[in-house]
């Protein structure tokens, strides 16, 4: 499958909380794949939903996803079990669902350029935004990575 670079990468609002949704795409693949696709799902939509993704899960469910699922699924995944766990975590994870994977403050959806930011720096990492890249990038010039106000030279005043 070949997408345009201008194709949006977006997550359907209706997907997510809904049992009915999960059920019908678990019963549109082969029986042994169900439970890993039902795992990542589940990782996805559900509020509730589990706050680790087994690697072993993920790999086997891939294929099974649309783009857009498998570019959030990835990324989330490095947050929760990966390298960046003790960066992120389940709170930054639970954020992102909350957010139904949009920027909480312009909500641009294209997954392909959302980011997790840490609200109050790098020092708290219990509270989260998902924001867009660009509305990432403005925040994260307000202040430095501890939260406090960005020193500025007096470049561009």
């Amino acid at each position: 499958m070949e997408y345009h670079l201008r194709t949006l990468l977006l997550i359907p609002m209706d997907r997510f909380d809904n049992p009915a949704y999960i059920t019908a795409r678990l019963e549109a693949v082969p029986k042994g794949a169900r439970g890993a696709l039902k795992t990542v799902l589940r990782f996805l939509y559900e509020s509730g939903g589990p706050v680790n993704l087994p690697r072993a899960r993920l790999k086997s469910a891939e294929l099974l996803l649309d783009p857009a699922e498998a570019v959030v699924a990835r990324w989330l995944y490095t947050r929760t079990n990966g390298s960046l766990r003790a960066t992120y975590g389940a709170n930054a994870l639970r954020q992102a669902r909350i957010q139904r994977y949009r920027c909480e403050h312009c909500g641009h959806a294209d997954v392909r350029v959302l980011n997790l930011d840490h609200v109050q720096g790098r020092e708290n990492r219990d509270s989260f935004a998902c924001l867009c890249s660009n509305c990432h990038a403005l925040k994260s010039r307000e202040k430095d990575w501890t939260g406090l106000p960005a020193v500025t030279d007096g470049w561009g005043e």
